[in-house]
């Protein structure tokens, strides 16, 4: 099955001054909602929307836009009755993830806010072990 994602709006908005620091506690979620899927012959299209809110409320950023599958007539009747028990292929939530996630970055990126993605961890340094050759 082929996946296509096409984006058709990206709406960033920072709520507070760029020279305010950012708050210490910041919460950051992601809701990603994908539409009803309407099949066309050996092709399906349905529309979907990622939100990213911040708590405290310093940003919002929005990616809509729309996903086109293609492939045999047997995996479209697959997909459509997978869709209507509530089971969205792994294929078309990936891709809209993947998708969304990319230009949620570029957005957070150009209004300053950090992006939603997790933390690096940070190595745990211990002392008194050391190492040589």
């Amino acid at each position: 099955m082929e996946v296509a994602v096409r984006v058709m709006r990206v709406l960033g908005e920072r709520f507070v001054e760029p020279e305010d620091p950012l708050p210490e506690n910041l919460q950051i979620a992601v809701n990603m909602n994908i539409g009803k899927i309407e099949r066309q012959g050996n092709s399906a299209k349905c529309k979907f929307v990622m939100d990213v809110s911040y708590m405290p409320s310093i940003a919002r950023i929005t990616v809509e836009g729309r996903v086109i599958t293609r492939g045999s007539q047997d995996e479209m009747e697959k997909l459509i009755s997978d869709a209507k028990e509530g089971k969205l292929p792994a294929p078309i939530v990936q891709s809209v993830y993947t998708v969304g996630t990319s230009e949620i970055i570029i957005v957070c990126r150009s209004i300053g806010v950090p992006p939603p993605l997790p933390p690096i961890p940070q190595p745990k340094s211990e002392e008194g072990i050391g190492y040589s050759l």
